[in-house]
């Protein structure tokens, strides 16, 4: 069975494994450049011509160096000092640094968004990359995870699951972590919620990047209970309760019952 919809107005613990020190966090506002201090654990760290591991390394910064964070963009999502992040710092004209290895005193957004990096295109990919970063690596959890990490769930689900003590995300949990660590977007933390206020395109028309969403064979909006990151290709990133990994990549077919017709757009 497909996870219901988390339900409003519960407090979710904000437990978040993966932040610690200064990694920022994509999407919060900042007005004017700042400082950092590199910890790589004695390693130099390596600096792209762009916000992303596939740009080209440009020259390296000493481990305990201090750097100049003229703005944050979206990139590739990586694992570093302070956990995974899809934020990137500009230190110089045509020089990022990925913000997972800089100490900033701060777990929010520090600096302005780059200007001119932050494309549609550039966005998506970021959101796809922080919900795949999170396939295997932690359960199902109902009511867990929001938009800065995976936290403890609530008691219970439909089924009566107690999952206060399991550190994780719910499927819209999932949704908000993504969106915000890849486009900076703040969506809602319900998978209804998040059908109701955002912007509808056809199914046929589905796009990477796109919220999928479940209801029951109605396909009632007021009966949503599931929802999902198209990916393209006719395939997903999803947390559910499954035999195997909960947050996981799987095809979907356009038969599956309570499929809804139209899809959510926040990145356009």
């Amino acid at each position: 069975m497909r996870a219901l919809q988390r339900r409003a107005g519960f407090a979710r613990a904000a437990v978040v494994t993966l932040l610690a020190g200064g990694l920022a966090l994509a999407g919060a506002t900042a007005a004017s450049a700042a400082s950092g201090t590199v910890n790589t654990a004695g390693t130099a760290l390596t600096v792209r011509s762009g916000p992303g591991t596939g740009y080209t390394s440009v020259g390296t910064v000493a481990d305990g160096a201090a750097v100049t964070i003229s703005c944050q963009t979206a990139g590739t999502s990586v694992t570093g000092t302070y956990g995974t992040t899809t934020t990137w710092d500009k230190i110089g004209t045509g020089r990022f640094v990925s913000d997972a290895y800089i100490y900033t005193g701060s777990d929010g957004r520090v600096a302005p968004d780059c200007s001119g990096t932050g494309t549609v295109a550039a966005r998506v990919t970021a959101t796809v990359n922080a919900a795949e970063s999170m396939t295997g690596k932690y359960p199902y959890s109902w009511g867990g995870g929001n938009y800065a990490g995976p936290t403890k769930g609530i008691c219970c689900s439909p089924s009566g699951i107690d999952d206060r003590n399991t550190v994780g995300f719910d499927c819209s949990g999932l949704m908000e972590y993504a969106f915000y660590q890849g486009a900076g977007l703040r969506i809602s933390s319900t998978s209804s919620q998040q059908y109701a206020e955002g912007y509808k395109v056809a199914l046929a028309n589905r796009k990477a990047g796109d919220m999928v969403f479940w209801s029951d064979a109605s396909k009632s909006p007021s009966a949503i209970h599931h929802v999902a990151l198209y990916i393209g290709n006719d395939q997903i990133v999803e947390a559910d309760r499954v035999d195997g990994p909960d947050i996981r990549v799987r095809s979907i077919s356009l038969s599956e019952t309570g499929l809804m017709g139209n899809v959510v757009r926040p990145i356009r």
